[in-house]
This record gives C-alpha cells, structure tokens and sequence, in this order.
C-alpha cells in the first residue's frame, strides 16, 4: 500500500497545485483494473528493457531469488513482456533490492515456456534467500519494427504508476465516450464509454484536463479506434512512459494535443519517423500527412512530407495514390528532394492522377499542379512528344505551349543569356534539378552482393516503370575499394550533350582504404564522388556547380537517408542517426549527380 506522503511529495513537482476537494468515489466506475495474477514487470531501472523481475501475487509485487537464474529463464520473462529476446539473466542485487515478498526461487525454464509461472520452481513463496539475490534480466531493446516507447520516467514514476492502478484516494474523474452510430429503442444514438478515475493533483499540470478548476469531472469525444487508449495516455502522466505502435500513433498524438501534453505531442510526432516505412502500401503516410495538417503539427507535416517525396516512384504506383489530396501532390511537386527517375516521370505521374484517380479535380486544380512540373528539366526529344502523347495538353493548351517554349529555351540557350532575359526570375525552381536516378544522373552500388551499377538504355516506360531493382542495371564487381569512372554531361540542358564531365567514384568501408590513398575518413562508411574535370563556364557566362547527393536505398525497398556531397565525400551516419530506420544493414547506394546553374 502506498503512503500518502508519496502524492505529497509529487506534489512538490507541479507547476500548478489546487486544493483537494471531497468528492463522492462511490460515483466512479472505473475500467482500470489490477494486474493479473502473475503477471510480471521489470523495476530498479530508469530503462524499460531491463530490470528486476517482479511478479504479482495475491495482490502484491515480489521478486524472484537468483538462485538457477539463467539466460532461458531471461528469455522467457522478456518475451512475456513483448521484447525480441533476451540479452543476459543479470546476477542478484544489480538493479538494487526489492520489498515485500520473494515469490519464486530455484526457477528453471527450458526457455519456450509462455510466461514465468509456467517454468519450474520450488513453489510460490517457498525460498531461501534475501532481497540481496533479487533477479533482473536484461531484454533487446524495442518490442519490433512497429513498436516503441516514449520514456519520460521520474525516479517516483513505477510507484506512481501503482497509485494510479490501484485507485486509492482518486478524486477526479475523466470519461472518454464515441458513438456506435447505432440508434437506440429511445431513438438517440448507442454510446460506448470508458470512465478513468484519477488524482486532481497529479493531473493539474496540465491545463487540457482542467483539473485545477472547480470541476470534478470531464468528458471528451473521441472515436471509437482512440477511446481504448485513453487509460494508457492517463498512466502516462502518472509513468511517463507509454507504447506506441504504427496503430496507435495518431491517437496518442491526437489525446497529447487535446489535453496539452506538448513533450508527448512532439515524441509521438517524431515517432511517427520510424512508423514510415512500415506501411508499403503508403495508406499510413498518406494519414499521418492529414492528421499533421488538421493537427497543425508542421514537424510530423514535413516528416510525412519527405519520406513521400524521396519515395515519390513508390508513391506513384500504390495503393494510397487514388487518396492523395490535390494539395499533398501540390507540396510534393514543390520539393527539390523529389526523387524520381526523371521529370518526364512526374509528369506521367500527374497525368495518371489526374485522368484515372481524381477525374473530378477542376481546370484551376489541375494548373496549379500543372505549374510545379518543371519543364526545363524534361529532355528535348520529350519535349516534342508531349504535344502528341500528354493527357493534359488539350485541356490546357496556353499552359502548355508556355511551359514547353520555356522548356526548349532552356535547352537551346546558354544559361547567361535566359538569365539576363526579362521574364527571367531569380527563384524560378524549373532549372532547379530535382534528384534523378535514371541514367546517366545516378550510378547504384549494392554493398551486400557487391556489384556496381550501370546505366540501361530506356531505363523506364512513359509512367516510369524499370526493372524490378529500379532503373540500374547491376553487374557484378569485387569492390568499390577500387576507383570506378562515371561519364556525365556538363548538365541536363541539350547545349550541353557533347559535353561530359568524368567522375571518380569511391566507397570506403575500412579506415585502410581511406588511408592507401594518403586520405583521412571522418568516419565510415564513406563514399567519395571526385570530378576529374574543372568547374564549367557557358559562353552567356552563366557558371555551373554540382550538389550531388548519396542516396541510401533499405535493400531496394525505399529511400531512407539522403546525404549531400561535401567536399567530394559523403559519410553515412550511424543506425541510430538515419532519417528513416532501415532494419537490417543491406544498403543500396546510389551516387546522384546534380548540376545547378548559378
């Protein structure tokens, strides 16, 4: 039972304290229950994923003795409690002493038993041995790819945790209700709740529960996915620690923002970055991009944003492209760090949406998208096409002959003289390169197989469709330990198509490798992207210069990190540092030329 000096002393910890009033709990029916009889946790750690073990019985927590504690009964304790699997069975005393009762002693598990209680042992409470031989395992990090935690804890965070289980002297009530959209005999709607009762005091840090005014109870709407996980977002201010999985993101987030947990609402946004890649079919993207815009939560925006765009191909082709808005495929047209096989893919892309998946969309719409696809960058001999073979010529006739002239002239002027030209502006994005994977822009290297990429002829249809890989053909080489040479012209403008510029490409995996050519690697792995040739200047004075980009491709199935060339060098970052987690270490390098006109 705890003290209540504890709620006294966390009390001390609030930024807003009112005072208790009396209130009738006979009231309240909470849906809180106590944990289940041997049920386990983990105690004596500010780390979820390790700690003493504890089991519940009879209504009390105690520990179990160290006595036979192997890695087998490590591994069946982590996996009841949803981790991967075990790391170690850590000795007695490690994450300090436990209280109480000590249940278990002598346990033997053979390791494929479904909880601790299924394993042998001497008999519930027959044991010889102190708290001093307390147990504690330490379990993988991370429940899977789908799940994480966010872990705020305090040192009085596990006892607060039991005060909130237990109940005892709640005086605050917080009822979370939705509508089946069934009618009742009556003729008003069927409504399911859940009622949680809590401690105003505890609560009255922040303002969305309302807890410091002189109201006893509140009430929130909430849709039947989210209303569940309501008691959970309430523990979570007693714990400060909570699950979130791909399922339950956009509620937690949407609960933080409704009761103003702002450091909740932030961690869960940036947990949504790791959620990404799980949902290939980008239905999960393309939601968490309109929650984030109704939510005004403009870090998840540009989360959402970003990992759409530097898989735009993937995108294009799913499920979820019949669901963007005309002003997701707006944003996204705007981007620079679109990654595409090449703009004559963006405009197929487009025309797809806009002829098969959003008839409805109007003439207005359709310019404004219309006008976010850079024609400068589309090749001449498409350009002459367009006429023939676009979708959307016809419909807006103006819009395009403006947009190809303007195409052509790009291609048939030298940079200085469009640039000193009256409709020339200087934040005119259409002879601004996006990221282009076709030929002859990029050159992949698988590093798990070790084989160098190398451009196909017609790498991609009209709407972008390659090989399975994407549009590289691979062939296979030792290693990129040796120098391999890449041709380019000098840019995408036809001016320059007899005009090519060599490159050195480099990927250094061992300081050794950086070292046998008198080089210093920052760190490793890192790729090197040499040009053997000088800066070029046009007749019309106009200079040109390279923001290359190293693409990192998660075994071909999507664009996780993108790292520009500094330098010649480009350094991949550390698992931990990625942009978007890639679960296993088979990278796709992709080295991506990109030349700009200043």
């Amino acid at each position: 039972m705890l003290h209540g000096t504890l709620l006294s002393a966390f009390g001390m910890l609030l930024l807003h304290v009112s005072p208790l009033r009396s209130v009738n709990l006979s009231l309240f029916k909470s849906k809180i229950r106590s944990p289940e009889e041997g049920a386990i946790r983990l105690a004596g750690s500010k780390t979820r994923s390790q700690g003493r073990v504890e089991v519940y019985l009879h209504g009390e927590w105690g520990t179990v003795c160290h006595n036979a504690w192997d890695l087998p009964d490590a591994q069946v304790v982590c996996r009841q409690l949803h981790f991967k699997g075990a790391v170690s069975a850590v000795a007695g005393g490690t994450f300090g002493e436990g209280t109480g009762q000590i249940w278990l002693d002598q346990t033997k598990c053979v390791g494929t038993e479904n909880s601790l209680s299924n394993c042998s042992y001497n008999g519930w409470g027959l044991m010889d041995c102190s708290h001093k031989d307390d147990a504690g395992v330490i379990c993988v990090a991370g429940t899977s790819a789908t799940e994480t935690f966010v872990d705020h804890s305090l040192e009085l965070s596990e006892d607060l945790g039991q005060l909130f289980d237990s109940e005892e002297g709640c005086d605050f009530l917080i009822q979370g209700y939705t509508y089946t959209g069934e009618n009742r005999d009556d003729g008003l709607w069927e409504m399911v709740d859940t009622t949680v009762c809590a401690h105003r005091m505890i609560l009255s840090r922040f303002p969305g529960f309302k807890a410091s005014t002189d109201v006893d109870e509140i009430s929130i709407h909430l849709t039947q996915t989210c209303l569940p996980h309501l008691p959970s977002l309430i523990r979570y201010v007693y714990t400060r620690r909570l699950e979130v999985s791909r399922t339950t993101a956009e509620c937690i987030h949407q609960l933080a923002s409704h009761f103003g947990m702002r450091r909740l609402m932030e961690d869960a946004g940036r947990l949504f970055t790791k959620l990404l890649p799980e949902d290939r079919s980008f239905l999960t993207q393309v939601s968490f991009y309109e929650y984030s815009v109704e939510a005004g939560d403009r870090v998840l925006q540009e989360n959402c944003l970003q990992y759409m765009a530097w898989n735009f191909q993937k995108l294009s082709t799913s499920k979820a492209w019949s669901s963007v808005s005309a002003e997701l495929l707006q944003a996204l047209l705007s981007r620079s760090d679109l990654v595409v096989p090449g703009e004559t893919f963006v405009l197929a892309a487009l025309e797809v949406w806009v002829s098969q998946v959003n008839r409805t969309t109007s003439e207005e719409q359709q310019a404004a998208l219309l006008a976010r696809v850079r024609f400068p960058m589309i090749p001449a001999k498409e350009l002459i096409k367009l006429r023939y073979t676009s979708a959307l010529y016809s419909v807006h006739p103006t819009l395009y002959q403006e947009k190809v002239l303007k195409g052509f002239q790009a291609h048939s002027l030298p940079f200085g003289t469009l640039k000193n030209s009256s409709n020339f502006q200087a934040d005119d994005r259409d002879y601004q390169a996006r990221i282009y994977t076709a030929p002859p822009w990029s050159v992949a290297y698988d590093q798990s197989v070790e084989t160098i990429g190398r451009p196909i002829d017609n790498p991609y249809d009209r709407f972008g469709r390659g090989s399975h890989r994407g549009n590289t053909q691979y062939y296979k080489k030792p290693s990129l330990r040796t120098t391999e040479h890449h041709s380019t012209p000098v840019h995408t403008s036809a001016v320059f198509n007899d005009r090519k510029v060599d490159w050195q490409l480099n990927l250094f995996n061992e300081q050794s490798d950086c070292s046998s050519r008198g080089l210093l690697c920052d760190s490793l792995p890192a790729a090197r992207m040499r040009m053997s040739t000088h800066k070029y200047q046009d007749q019309g004075q106009g200079s040109i210069r390279y923001s290359n980009r190293l693409l990192l491709s998660c075994r071909g199935r999507f664009i996780f990190h993108i790292v520009d060339f500094k330098e010649d060098f480009a350094y991949v970052p550390a698992g931990a540092n990625v942009t978007y987690p890639c679960p296993n270490e088979g990278y796709i390098y992709h080295f991506v030329v990109r030349p700009e006109y200043i």
